[in-house]
């Protein structure tokens, strides 16, 4: 073997060495959503989504490389109609941060409640999103303004969902010049809510 290929051969050895680890930090691809639906808890229309990724283990390696991502999630309800533009009743926003804590070693998700956020922590992050991202109940609007508005109306929900990084990875930093803070591309999802009869004090 000459001086050139052994120079070659070990140039590709150090390469490998140094980037295998960044090799493993293959993203998510998409957001997976069970059919979303909107209950009425407490007396507000309140959205219940459960999501995932369809890649846990590339989700798992960005976070481990210290990648601190925000699940992104819009809510419009609007009254639906056959022949005039929707009308919208609500708009709102929900964000979900989750990071992995290195001393604890624990996987972090801070999620929006029906109570106000909370924070699960887990190590291993497939049942963290179990607890959090996969049990989601997010208040929109509280019933009593739906049926003032207009009683026994249909109205059409748009959802758009986001999960991208909060903040540039250290290593993704100094590793690439091209960097874009989506994770994933956004998800849009539509789906009609009736709303129950009024109760007696409300009509």
């Amino acid at each position: 073997m000459t001086q050139a290929v052994r120079a070659y051969v070990f140039l590709g050895l150090l390469f490998a060495l140094c980037f295998a680890p960044l090799a493993h930090a293959l993203p998510p691809r998409e957001i997976i959503m069970d059919p979303p639906a909107a209950t009425v808890e407490n007396g507000m229309v309140t959205l219940r989504l459960a999501l995932t990724v369809d890649n846990e283990e590339g989700l798992l390696e960005l976070l481990k490389n210290g990648a601190v991502l925000e699940l992104a999630i819009g809510a419009v309800v609007a009254r639906e109609r056959a022949v005039l533009r929707n009308v919208k009743a609500a708009a709102v926003e929900f964000s979900s941060i989750l990071r992995h804590d290195p001393l604890s070693r624990d996987f972090v998700a801070r999620v929006p409640t029906p109570d106000g956020e909370k924070e699960v922590r887990d190590r291993n992050l497939s049942r963290l999103l179990q607890a959090s991202w996969s049990r989601l109940a997010l208040p929109v609007i509280p019933l009593t303004d739906l049926l003032q508005k207009e009683p026994a109306a249909s109205y059409l929900v748009l959802l758009t969902i986001s999960l991208r990084h909060i903040e540039v990875p250290p290593w993704l930093e100094k590793t690439s010049l091209f960097w874009s803070p989506e994770v994933v591309p956004e998800v849009k999802r539509n789906f009609v809510f009736t709303p129950p009869p009024a109760p007696a004090e409300v009509r």
